[in-house]
């Protein structure tokens, strides 16, 4: 930013050029300037002129640094060597001091040179009146050059004006704000964030409000006393890198409120540069008050080392009981072997006696006909205690390391006919259903594994027969469906409430039944499906409603 051209006189006493030195390097008569060696050889440029401005003499060596010889400039206007924006206002300055009467008295002006050695510079030229041999009156000057003070000068200017901009703007905004200088000290803070840090805390060991808003630096002990003990390294180096980084930084401590809690900040800061030289001028940034958002971190984290940690302990216990469960199912299937063989040697013991014995007696005749009604109850009985210990092994195997089934090309209407026909005769002495197939035409070769698939169908029959009161309808259907084959076990008569669908899957899951004898089993018949169906690549969904319930798995063909 240039300062607009302009011209003071300072009051006497200030002058950089004592004035000895001028009695010394400007004698009163003329014709011995250049006679005085001094004059001729200091470093600073040494100008006598003529109330016109007409150079009367130079010394040498500031001639040479203006980038002239001493005869280029003699009887030359002094106005050349400034900038033509000087030179109204020097001219002003010189129609001034020719106004005045010859004396003692200095002046001082600032302007800024347009010439081969100082090109744009910035002077401070001491002058004064003085009078030739002829007691003609001319002007001796002596030239400073303070360019970098201008400089410094125009950065501390345009800083306070952003300041005050700052401070007439920051304030208005929910926003803890500062700024810095390029050499680390803070230079604004804004009414927030001294509110936040306690204004009158501050005040009392520094006086008056301007100490707070100018100058503090981050090092300063009033500032780290605010800083929680442990954050304060943290702090410095963030601050420190930043400035010597000169780019964005966030960092998050802990400072003391006002009423002494230490609260969370998260303190970001953007460096500023000077739009016209790129010079670093410093740091603005903002405060926030984070501390409920990490309060709320801390919580959630915590809440969720809960979560994984009951997670785990419920993965373990899961673990513990299918280990358990199949471990007892182990223990409990070679005595079930041994008793299933056991009643197979005792029904062909009582057939082979009721040969033996003559039928027309009768008394003889009840003995064993009862004996071959608790014999069917033994036998059933163990069947169901069998295939539940079957459907505890299977489980376990699906869910800890399913393996590959033996896969066979099948014609499903044949192959279905023939379960059905088997399931029905297992069930000739059970409650009466209409049991209807229902295969398309269209159906092609299923390749899959039979066995596996063969259980599905047997569960989802018997789960039909189980729960549809006698009398009822069940369709076994089979159709095509893109590139699927969709079997499809109804039955009506019954219909499962729509809260327990979702549940109807999970393992050991019965639907609640006024019931009792509608009540029964372990609830792991269609856990077991599902994990059978999903062997196979498929999928199985339940729909009920209207009186009627229907499960439906889809295999791919392929």
């Amino acid at each position: 930013m240039n300062e607009p051209p302009c011209w003071k006189f300072l009051p006497e006493g200030n002058n950089y050029v004592d004035n000895s030195l001028f009695e010394i390097l400007f004698p009163v008569r003329h014709d011995s300037l250049c006679d005085s060696c001094l004059y001729r050889n200091s470093p600073p440029v040494y100008l006598c002129v003529d109330l016109s401005g007409e150079i009367l003499s130079v010394n040498r060596i500031g001639a040479l640094s203006l980038g002239y010889l001493p005869e280029d400039l003699l009887k030359k206007s002094v106005f050349q060597l400034f900038a033509a924006s000087e030179k109204p206002l020097l001219t002003e300055a010189f129609t001034r001091l020719s106004n005045q009467t010859i004396g003692n008295k200095n002046h001082y002006w600032y302007f800024q040179l347009e010439c081969p050695g100082w090109n744009l510079a910035w002077v401070k030229i001491n002058a004064r009146t003085s009078a030739s041999k002829d007691h003609k009156p001319v002007i001796l000057m002596v030239f400073e050059e303070i360019t970098a003070c201008k400089h410094t000068k125009y950065a501390m200017e345009e800083s306070e004006q952003d300041f005050g901009f700052l401070g007439a703007t920051v304030d208005d905004i929910p926003v803890m704000s500062w700024m810095s200088s390029s050499d680390g000290c803070y230079s604004l803070f804004n009414k927030q964030l001294l509110t936040f840090i306690g204004y009158d805390t501050w005040t009392c060991k520094l006086k008056s409000p301007e100490q707070i808003i100018y100058h503090r630096k981050p090092s300063d002990l009033d500032w780290l006393e605010l800083i929680h003990p442990d954050d304060k390294n943290l702090y410095l180096d963030s601050f420190e890198q930043a400035f010597s980084t000169k780019e964005q930084f966030q960092i998050e401590y802990r400072c003391k409120k006002a009423d002494g809690e230490y609260r969370w900040l998260l303190d970001r800061g953007s460096p500023r540069f000077d739009e016209k030289t790129g010079n670093f001028l410093g740091y603005i940034g903002s405060c926030v008050d984070i501390t409920e958002s990490n309060l709320a971190k801390t919580a959630l984290e915590k809440s969720k080392q809960a979560l994984q940690k009951e997670l785990e302990e419920k993965i373990a216990l899961n673990h513990l009981r299918d280990e358990f469960l199949g471990k007892i199912s182990h223990e409990l299937r070679a005595p079930l072997s041994n008793m299933k063989m056991a009643i197979q040697m005792l029904g062909i013991i009582l057939e082979q006696r009721d040969k033996s014995l003559p039928t027309q007696s009768e008394a003889r005749y009840e003995i064993p006909s009862k004996a071959d009604i608790y014999l069917q109850i033994l036998n059933n009985e163990c069947e169901r205690e069998i295939t539940l210990i079957d459907n505890f092994l299977d489980l376990q195997r699906l869910d800890n390391n399913p393996q590959g089934w033996v896969l066979e090309s099948i014609s499903v209407p044949e192959w279905l006919s023939q379960v059905v026909r088997v399931f029905q005769s297992r069930r000739c002495n059970c409650c009466k259903h209409d049991l209807q197939l229902d295969i398309a035409s269209d159906i092609p070769l299923l390749t899959c594994d039979p066995f596996t698939l063969e259980r599905i169908i047997i569960e989802l029959l018997t789960n039909a027969y189980k729960f549809s009161p006698s009398g009822e309808k069940i369709i076994m259907s089979v159709r095509v469906k893109s590139q699927n084959i969709q079997f499809q076990v109804t039955n009506t008569g019954v219909e499962i409430p729509e809260a327990e669908l979702a549940r109807i899957f999970d393992k050991f899951y019965q639907i609640p039944s006024n019931d009792p004898c509608k009540q029964g089993g372990t609830g792991l018949g269609l856990a077991l499906v599902e994990k059978l169906t999903e062997s196979l690549r498929g999928n199985i969904t339940v729909k009920s409603d209207s009186n009627y319930t229907c499960f439906t798995v889809q295999l791919p063909i392929d």
